[in-house]
C-alpha cells in the first residue's frame, strides 16, 4: 500500500486460525511421521504442540499449502496446515487445534476510494534522518490525544538504511482533532501518505 498511492483501506477482518497436524494418507499414527513441513509462521505457532509430541525434524516451506503439497507425495510426512488445506490436499487430520493459544489474523479490504470515517485510521510517513525526527512526530499525537494501536517501521527499497513508517490510531479523518494533527504532521515529515480510515467487519466462516 505505500508503493500504490490510489489504493486505501476500507474495513478490516480478524479471522481465528485454527492449524492441524495433517498427514500422507499412509500414516495412521503420529509416531510415524519422520517429518513436518509447513510455513516458518505457522511453525512457530504450533511450537509447543510440536515439542510436546516430540517432531523435531521440522522443515519450513513459503505456504502452508506448499507443505500440504509435500506431504501428500511423500511418504513418512506430515503439514501443518488449516482444515482446508489439509482437506483439498486429501490429506489425513491427525490432531486439531495445534496452535499455541489463540491466533487470529487480519486483513483488510482495500478500495480506490479514499475512507474518512471508521474507529482507526492509517497512515504511512517518511522523516528526516537526524534524531529527534520520530519523536516530533508521535509528539502530535500525544498533542491531541490521539491514541496509537501500531507503529512499525520497514525499510525504504530506494535509499539504503532509511525507513518509512507504518501507523494506525484510534480515530476517524473526519474528526476535528485528527485534522490538526494531521496537518501538524505535514511540518515534520518528508511524506506523509492518508490511507483512510476503517472498522472491523465480523467474519463469519
Amino acid at each position: 500500500m505505500y508503493n500504490h498511492d490510489q489504493i486505501y483501506v476500507k474495513y478490516e477482518i480478524e479471522k481465528k486460525i485454527e492449524l492441524v497436524l495433517a498427514a500422507n494418507p499412509a500414516i495412521n499414527e503420529i509416531h510415524e511421521i519422520k517429518k513436518v513441513y509447513s510455513h516458518y509462521h505457522a511453525i512457530q505457532e504450533s511450537k509447543e504442540t510440536l515439542r510436546m509430541l516430540g517432531i523435531s525434524n521440522i522443515i519450513p516451506v513459503d505456504s502452508t499449502s506448499t507443505a500440504a503439497s509435500i506431504a501428500l507425495e511423500e511418504r513418512g510426512s506430515a503439514a501443518i496446515c488449516s482444515k482446508y488445506a489439509a482437506k483439498l490436499y486429501g490429506l489425513k487430520i491427525l490432531l486439531d487445534n495445534i496452535q499455541d493459544g489463540i491466533n487470529l489474523t487480519r486483513f483488510l479490504i482495500i478500495s480506490r476510494d479514499l475512507s474518512l470515517n471508521g474507529d482507526k485510521s492509517m497512515l504511512f510517513f517518511t522523516i528526516p534522518h537526524k534524531p529527534g525526527s520520530l519523536y516530533h512526530v508521535l509528539g502530535k499525537f500525544y498533542k491531541y490525544n490521539i491514541n496509537l494501536t501500531m507503529i512499525y517501521s520497514r525499510p525504504l527499497k530506494t535509499v539504503p538504511w532509511q525507513y518509512y513508517f507504518y501507523l494506525e490510531f484510534e480515530g476517524e479523518l473526519e474528526e476535528e482533532r485528527v485534522k490538526k494533527a494531521i496537518e501538524e504532521l505535514k511540518e515534520v515529515t518528508t511524506s506523509l501518505k492518508i490511507k483512510g480510515s476503517f472498522s472491523r467487519l465480523q467474519y463469519q466462516a
